[in-house]
Formats: C-alpha cells, sequence, structure tokens
C-alpha cells in the first residue's frame, strides 16, 4: 500500500513539473510568435519603404534581364519616357536608345556582366514627344536582373551647351572689341574706367595727350582740357541719367599731322549687378572724312569758279550790251552838259536843267557799276554767303545777265511765279549759277534740235516744309538711257560739254539742303526740278 502511495504521490509531481514544462515552453512559444509578428511588420514596412523608394524615387528604375527585355519600372521612369507602365513593360529597352547610343549601352552592360562590377554611362533616350540626355548606373540584383538607375541630366548639359556657346561669344565679343576700329570704353556711376579697347586708347592719346588705362578717372583726366571740359562733364551725367548725347572735337590746321575730328558718343547702360545706370564711350574717327569733305569743297569751288568763268565767255555779249546803254547815256548827257555849260558862259548864266543832266549822268555811272558788281562777284565767290532772299526777284535778276543770249536764240521764256512764297536764306550767287545753267542748257538744247519756237517755263510753287523751282522746255529731251545718268560727273551729250555743269548744280543745291532731279513726264522736252527748304 505505502508503495502504492509513494508511486501516486512521484506521478503527481512530475505531472506537475510537465505542466509548468510546458506552460514555460508555451511562453517561450508566445514570446517567439510576438517577435515573429513583430519582425513579419518591420518586414512589411521595409518592403513598404522599398517600394515607395523604388516607386517615387527622383531616379528611374528600369529592370531588365540580359536581353534587355523591361520587367519593371518606377513611377519615375514613365514620367523620363512619357510613357505608361504597361506601354514599357515586355519592351526592348534598346527601342528607347538613340542609334548612335546603342553601342555604348550594350558596351556597358557587357562590361557590368563581364567584371560584376556597376558600371556608369551616358546616353540619350528618346521618349513620346521627348529626348533626354542621362546618366545612367547598372548593377546586379539578387535575382541576376539588370537595375537600371538613371538621372535625368538634360537640363544639365543644356545649361553646359549655354555655357559654351556664352562663353564663345564672350571670345566673339572680347575679339571685337579688341580689333573694331571704333573705340569703345565703359564708365561705371563714379566716372572710372572699367573697360577699354585699344583704339580708345588710341584715340583718346591724340585727343587729350593722356595715355589711359582701366581704373583710372575720366574726369580727371579732362581736367586741364578747358576747351571741351565742361562739354564732356554735361553728356556724363546726362548719360548717367539715361540720355544719349553727342559731341565733336575737332582740331585742324596747316599741319596735317595734327589734323584730327573725333565724335564722342555718351550712352547709358544699366548694370543689373549694381542697380546703377553706367556709360558707353563711343569715339569715332571722322578725320579722314572731314579731310576728304574739305578736299572736295575745294575741288567743287574750282570747278564752279571753272564754270562760272566759263559762263561768263558765253555772257560777254550780254555784258556788253548791258554796259553799253548807260555809259551811251553817259556819254549823250555829258556832250550835252558841256553845250549846256558854254551857253551858259556865253550868256553868263546858269541853269538848274544842267543839275538834272548831271543827276543822270550820276545815276548812270552807279547803274554801270552795279552791273560790274554783280559780275565780280559772281565770278569770284567761293564761299557759301547764306542771306534771307526772294527767289522770285532772284529768277528774274538772274535772267537780266541772259537777256542778250536769249534774245539772239529767241527762247521765249515764260514766267510762273507763285507771289506768296516767303523768304528763304540761300548763297544768291550759287543759286544764279544754278538758275543759269539749267536756263542755258534749255535753250543750248533747243537750238542743237533747231526747235521753231523755242519756249521755256519757270514755275516756282509754295510747299510745306520747301520751295520747289521747275524748268521745263519743249525742246528734244532727255531719252529714258541718259535720265538715270545726266547728274552724274563727266555724263554730257554736247560735243563740247565737261559733264560737270549739272553736276555742280546738284552739289549747290544739296549744300542748300535741297535735291534736284529730272521730272517723269509723258510730254515733250526736259522737266528739271530744284527744291529749297524753308
Amino acid at each position: 500500500m505505502n508503495f502504492v502511495k509513494e508511486t501516486s504521490v512521484q506521478s503527481q509531481e512530475e505531472i506537475k513539473n510537465l505542466n509548468e514544462r510546458l506552460l514555460f515552453k508555451r511562453k517561450k512559444l508566445s514570446e517567439k510568435e510576438q517577435e515573429i509578428h513583430t519582425l513579419n511588420l518591420e518586414l512589411m514596412a521595409l518592403k513598404k519603404e522599398f517600394t515607395e523608394f523604388y516607386d517615387f524615387n527622383s531616379s528611374a528604375f528600369f529592370t531588365i534581364n540580359r536581353n534587355f527585355i523591361i520587367s519593371a519600372v518606377n513611377f519615375q521612369s514613365t514620367l523620363l519616357l512619357n510613357y505608361t507602365r504597361n506601354e514599357l513593360i515586355n519592351r526592348n529597352f534598346l527601342d528607347f536608345i538613340g542609334t548612335f547610343e546603342i553601342d555604348t549601352f550594350k558596351s556597358c552592360i557587357q562590361n557590368l556582366v563581364n567584371t560584376k562590377l556597376m558600371q556608369v554611362c551616358e546616353l540619350k533616350l528618346i521618349g513620346k514627344g521627348t529626348r533626354k540626355h542621362i546618366k545612367m548606373e547598372c548593377l546586379f540584383t539578387k535575382n541576376g536582373l539588370i537595375l537600371l538607375i538613371l538621372r535625368d541630366i538634360t537640363y544639365i548639359r543644356q545649361l553646359e551647351s549655354e555655357q559654351i556657346q556664352l562663353n564663345q561669344s564672350l571670345q566673339t565679343l572680347n575679339n571685337l572689341l579688341h580689333n573694331v576700329s571704333d573705340a569703345i570704353a565703359t564708365l561705371d556711376k563714379d566716372f572710372y574706367f572699367k573697360i577699354i579697347n585699344p583704339s580708345f586708347i588710341d584715340f583718346f592719346s591724340r585727343i587729350f595727350a593722356i595715355k589711359i588705362k582701366k581704373g583710372m578717372n575720366f574726369l580727371t583726366l579732362i581736367s586741364d582740357f578747358s576747351e571741351y571740359k565742361q562739354q564732356l562733364i554735361d553728356s556724363c551725367h546726362q548719360a548717367l541719367l539715361g540720355k544719349r548725347s553727342t559731341l565733336v572735337i575737332e582740331n585742324f590746321s596747316d599741319f596735317d599731322e595734327v589734323n584730327f575730328c573725333f565724335e564722342i558718343n555718351f550712352n547709358s547702360i544699366y548694370n543689373s549687378n549694381t542697380q546703377n545706370n553706367e556709360i558707353i564711350l563711343l569715339i569715332k574717327d571722322l578725320t579722314n572724312f572731314y579731310l576728304q569733305k574739305k578736299i572736295k569743297m575745294i575741288e567743287q569751288a574750282k570747278l564752279a569758279h571753272a564754270m562760272r568763268l566759263n559762263t561768263m565767255e558765253g555772257m560777254a555779249s550780254a555784258l556788253a550790251h548791258e554796259m553799253n546803254q548807260p555809259l551811251t547815256a553817259i556819254f549823250l548827257y555829258s556832250q550835252t552838259c558841256l553845250l549846256q555849260l558854254k551857253r551858259d558862259i556865253d550868256e553868263n548864266k546858269l541853269e538848274h536843267s544842267l543839275l538834272h543832266l548831271l543827276n543822270k549822268i550820276i545815276s548812270q555811272a552807279k547803274h554801270a557799276s552795279e552791273i560790274m558788281n554783280r559780275m565780280k562777284s559772281f565770278i569770284h565767290q567761293d564761299v557759301y554767303y547764306p542771306e534771307l532772299s526772294d527767289i522770285n526777284t532772284l529768277i528774274k535778276d538772274t535772267l537780266i545777265f541772259l537777256d542778250y543770249e536769249l534774245n539772239y536764240s529767241k527762247l521765249k521764256i515764260r514766267l510762273n511765279l507763285d507771289e506768296n512764297l516767303p523768304q528763304i536764306n540761300i548763297d544768291r550767287i550759287q543759286i544764279m549759277q544754278v538758275i543759269i545753267n539749267l536756263t542755258r542748257n534749255s535753250y543750248e538744247a533747243m537750238q542743237e534740235d533747231v526747235c521753231t519756237s523755242p519756249e521755256l517755263t519757270i514755275e516756282t510753287k509754295n510747299h510745306n516744309q520747301y520751295i520747289e523751282i521747275h524748268f521745263r522746255d519743249n525742246g528734244p529731251g532727255i531719252t529714258a538711257e541718259n535720265k538715270d545718268k545726266i547728274l552724274n560727273s563727266y555724263f554730257t551729250t554736247k560735243e563740247q560739254g565737261t559733264g560737270l555743269g549739272l553736276t555742280i548744280c546738284k552739289n549747290l543745291i544739296e549744300a542748300h539742303g535741297g535735291k534736284l532731279f529730272v521730272q517723269d513726264h509723258n510730254g515733250k522736252g526736259a522737266w528739271f526740278i530744284f527744291t529749297l527748304p524753308k
């Protein structure tokens, strides 16, 4: 009995121990299950994070096999190529690579296969309506696929291309700045030189006799240049206010080596960095232009003088005719005075009629003197001497010189003059020369054509800004072939002509700010018009 009892107690103890061990094991199992659950949650979170990382990464991910077939893409890939996922999956990645880039891509993948190390290259991809320049990293995944990590560097390459273009433009600008004949420099708001090209250094030294360089102050350099100092300072301040101005500095003497004429332009430019206006100085060398102009004026004056002398040859008869009338009157009045004096001496009386005769002599002598003075002025006029004049009166006065020739040629002149013309500022002698030349051209042309009833109409018309003077004859006119050449130097249709008359007339009219031209018309004869500004 005791043995059975002891055995029963021992069994109960073992059962108790087994139960305790079972509870312990269950507790441990529960703890392990809890750990597994926690790990599963963490794994799911990591998987979610990886999916988000893969899908929403700023880089585009493509997973391909060794045949370049796409098996997976992320969201950024669809944005890069402008295709949906479904349009990309199972497509060959080579379909999206530019023709000239395929070999580069294949070589990169081959290097990956050979080395098992990440490879990097740059490619140009072709998407839907877009082209991208990308930098690609490629590596193997654990399952033996190839992961392509693409970064869009299109904007970077565009910036680099623009930077290259900007550098090229800057180089071109620098070359232009240092080789252009015009002088260019910039001043800051305090008038210090920032940029100077070689031409500016040369021109500046010729004008101001100072060698300059960057960093010097413009106002300090011109402080001793009293003649133009204030004008230069005012122009600088005007430029800072955004106003353009021009100043001409010249020096002419009998010594050609010291002659110069420079035009200085002051322009404003806004500096966005300093947020201030700055100054661009441009200097143009006009020396040769003005020297050539001076030479041309001298040559033109000589030609005009020669033409006046030539004109005088043809006007000799008119001069003799004009002078003969007052001289004949002087002779007759003088003889009458002598007879009257003798009679008065014999009769011991003097009459008032003698004073009248003497006044007649004085009047005719003055008339003869005026004719000679007009002739002298016409011959020796070399400079431009403007004065307010009535063009109608000038035309009438000029025709007096041609009265004898015109009568001999039987040319009828019809005057149609606007009586409401204002006076204009002209050189009377030069305009007389134009009138004489155009008139003589008409009657000479009609003499050659043996015109039975030669007629020249001279007409004046008033316009808003200018006065028109028309010379229209009924002679042979000007052929279409000669119309565009008739005003050119040395072109003539006369056997003894020089071809300079109309050219000089054109130059004289243009010197007054007007124009001389041939008028187109369907009628008979030549039609010249010249204008003079009011």
